[in-house]
């Protein structure tokens, strides 16, 4: 019994012995801790508590307005309250949408869309429920935001655009950013420029954001506002543009479909660009629906096209242009003397006809020109040689993008003879590798498989006038002009080209001397009617038969310059299946012209007013 209870004594005696070594260890490593904490790891676990009692709250900026060469707004900012979110601060998700949804009157359809926002959005980050609020609106819920953690009403602007399809495809639109924005840096409640100026000059146009720094309690609710760094404005972007001049250009054109391009000569600076038919750029602010969106893609006469950059249509007797003086620069006999037209050309099996079935009769190139006889153009086309004639479209920048600061931009097709032309010739029922002697006659007078942009005749009509510069379009006032390339051409040449030109709208056998005769501004310019291709049976069973016809119309062109003798402006019109170039064409660039020296007569009714750079 005794030795059990020495026995018992002397575990005792072992375990005490751990305990009184053990314990200086275990103060040790407390006491290593409370140091960790409080000395080595302090700031770090101060950062953390701070974080926890603070919100960074970003204050979007507001967006930069777009104004015209007089000052007028063409995207301008309308005060607004929006109401935000950020998912992990909001303890009920589901109770609070649905509190928010009863007093802003919500449908539907608008909270299941927002639940989809707040799905595909990081819980952390704000997510935009509701903008373009009155304050009659948002006070219930501002009254009430201290039971609502996570929720934010914030005074900012929304974007109306006064001339919407006036400038639709110029100016552009925005709408929400979206999950790539986002991965770029955006916040999700931020509207983005998608087409247009408002997407060219994102960058000048969107501002920096602000933020605000808050206390909140346990429960994310908002104590004070510690301190608010205020957003920096985007910067107010001033065009070329002049209203005055889009509107009477869109007056002429009335509902007719095409686009219409006026251009400073000496600048490249782009006072008008319209394409018609436009569509409602504010829709896209106010929310656009599925169903608007589809009726514009489904349109057959496309509004969200842009004509003047985006589409490319055979530029017809516009083209004699660029033959003449390929004509002339290669000393062509025929660019030098006359032929007779009969009205047609005998080719190999058939006739090429002029447009006049009764002929011309002896015509030199300058008549060629003003009465626009094919036979002469197709005959020195026949000459000269498709590698020439594309030489010389390329040269005076045709089958190029213009480089102006708005995109997509189509560049048109010039063929080349082959073998290199075959890239451009889009044909899927063959892979032919010869190029026809006839269609280098019918590319001569501007048809086949050459195509330009409306824009891109514009700036040929300014080279013509400025003595052969090749501008880069500038959308933003006072720029200083910029020279692509000037081309090579002989100063007597060009002097024929511009006596033709001013023929055609001067004397009355022009093909635009009817429409422009008596025009305000003595002008230069030349006609062009491009046949269209026969519509299809299948594209023929859904229109009506007033669409079949209208359809089947050849489309009008006008280009030239005004004044003759003082160049200041170049002009483009194009009407789709609009009819013939001197009735149909002619006429919107003389509506140009009028309001133009209207306001070189009257510029005390020009309110300009220049923004500087910021």
């Amino acid at each position: 019994m005794r030795n059990k209870q020495l026995e018992i004594r002397q575990r005792f005696d072992v375990r005490m012995l751990y305990f009184f070594a053990a314990t200086p260890m275990f103060l040790g490593l407390l006491l290593f801790q409370i140091l960790q904490l409080q000395w080595f790891e302090h700031e770090k676990y101060r950062l953390q508590a701070d974080q926890n009692r603070l919100n960074i709250i970003p204050i979007l900026p507001v967006r930069g307005e777009i104004i015209d060469v007089q000052g007028r707004g063409l995207a301008m900012n309308h005060i607004d309250y929006r109401v935000s979110l950020i998912p992990e601060r909001v303890e009920d998700l589901d109770a609070t949408l649905s509190t928010i949804a009863q007093m802003l009157h919500w449908s539907n359809d608008k909270v299941v869309l927002i639940q989809k926002r707040i799905k595909h959005t990081r819980p952390d980050r704000s997510v935009l429920l509701d903008d373009k609020l009155q304050w009659s609106d948002v006070s219930p819920l501002a009254a009430r935001l201290h039971h609502y953690p996570g929720i934010d009403v914030q005074a900012g602007s929304y974007r109306r655009y006064p001339f919407s399809e006036l400038t639709s495809h110029m100016i552009g639109y925005l709408s929400l950013a979206n999950k790539e924005d986002v991965d770029e840096g955006f916040l999700p409640s931020e509207f983005i420029g998608r087409t247009g100026i408002e997407k060219s000059f994102e960058a000048s146009l969107h501002g920096h954001l602000g933020h605000q720094r808050e206390e909140v309690d346990a429960h994310g609710r908002r104590i004070a506002v510690i301190n608010r760094t205020p957003p920096t404005m985007g910067k107010t972007i001033q065009l070329a543009l002049d209203t005055d001049v889009q509107q009477a250009a869109s007056d002429a054109l009335g509902e007719r479909t095409g686009a219409v391009v006026v251009m400073d000569i000496k600048t490249g600076g782009v006072i008008a660009m319209l394409s018609k038919p436009g569509y409602d750029t504010n829709q896209f602010i106010t929310g656009l629906e599925s169903k608007q969106w589809q009726e514009w893609l489904n349109n057959p006469e496309k509004p969200l096209l842009n004509r003047a950059t985006q589409a490319a249509y055979p530029p017809a007797s516009t083209f004699k242009l660029v033959t003449g003086l390929a004509g002339l620069d290669q000393g062509s006999h025929l660019a030098e003397g006359s032929t007779f037209c009969p009205g047609y050309v005998e080719f190999s099996d058939r006739k090429l006809h002029c447009w006049k079935r009764i002929g011309h009769d002896t015509v030199s190139m300058h008549d060629a020109i003003v009465q626009s006889c094919d036979v002469y153009f197709y005959q020195l086309a026949d000459q000269l040689g498709m590698a020439e004639i594309s030489d010389a479209a390329l040269a005076w920048g045709l089958g190029e993008k213009t480089q102006i600061d708005l995109s997509p931009e189509s560049r048109g097709i010039i063929p080349a003879q082959s073998p290199y032309m075959m890239a451009a010739i889009k044909s899927t029922q063959s892979r032919r590798k010869k190029w026809f002697r006839g269609e280098t006659m019918i590319t001569g007078i501007g048809q086949g498989a050459l195509t330009t942009t409306p824009l891109q005749i514009a700036r040929l009509a300014a080279a013509i006038a400025n003595g052969g510069d090749i501008l880069k379009p500038q959308l933003l006032v006072n720029q200083p002009p910029e020279i692509l390339r000037h081309v090579d051409v002989k100063a007597e040449h060009l002097k024929r080209i511009q006596s033709a030109m001013r023929d055609v709208v001067r004397t009355p056998a022009g093909t635009a001397h009817r429409a422009l005769g008596k025009a305000s501004w003595t002008a230069a310019g030349k006609t062009g009617t491009a046949q269209v291709i026969k519509l299809s049976s299948n594209k023929i069973n859904k229109l009506s038969d007033e669409e079949v016809k209208r359809h089947h119309k050849d489309h009008a062109w006008f280009m030239g310059y005004a004044p003759f003798e003082n160049p200041q402006i170049a002009i483009a019109v194009f009407v789709e299946h609009g009819g013939h170039g001197g009735s149909d064409a002619a006429p919107v660039a003389a509506a140009v012209i009028q309001v133009m020296a209207e306001k070189q007569l009257h510029p005390q009714n020009n309110s300009m007013t220049t923004v500087g750079d910021e």
